[in-house]
């Protein structure tokens, strides 16, 4: 069985992207995170968002969901935009919180992001993408799924 996880590109009105510097791997990353059981994906993603960096969101699109069979994972991701809320730059599991252009995405974000940011800024609705993870990708997944994250 395939856990689900739900992500959401929140991009504001110079179309920057809101990141999350995560507190267990020390990488960039979209918020969002698994979805509980009896949960939608969108809820899971309004739910992720505000634990992680302190905002309300409302999601406007799903840009696609990514398959990684190497790790039984199927990943949602959402756009969305905020409506309200405060940041919060030190949470449970956010090291930190940073706005980045699509164009100076940070050197150190979780594998796959950059894809599916790629696929935001094309436009993308509904894909339905199959993610082959190899080296470095696939030895994060690996420490990440061993230490139940």
């Amino acid at each position: 069985m395939y856990t689900q996880g739900s992500f959401v590109i929140v991009s504001n009105e110079k179309h920057q992207i809101l990141l999350v510097k995560r507190k267990d791997v020390p990488l960039w990353d979209l918020p969002g995170g698994r979805v509980d059981p009896g949960e939608t994906a969108e809820a899971a993603a309004v739910r992720e968002v505000l634990e992680e960096t302190g905002y309300n969101a409302a999601l406007s699109a799903k840009i696609g969901v990514y398959q990684r069979p190497k790790f039984q994972d199927e990943q949602h991701v959402f756009a969305g935009h905020i409506t309200g809320g405060q940041a919060i730059t030190s949470g449970m599991e956010t090291a930190d919180l940073k706005w980045f252009s699509p164009q100076r995405l940070p050197l150190f974000i979780v594998p796959n992001r950059k894809r599916q940011i790629k696929d935001f800024m094309r436009g993308s609705l509904d894909v339905a993408v199959t993610l082959k993870d190899s080296g470095m990708l696939a030895a994060i997944g690996l420490l990440k799924r061993r230490l139940g994250k």
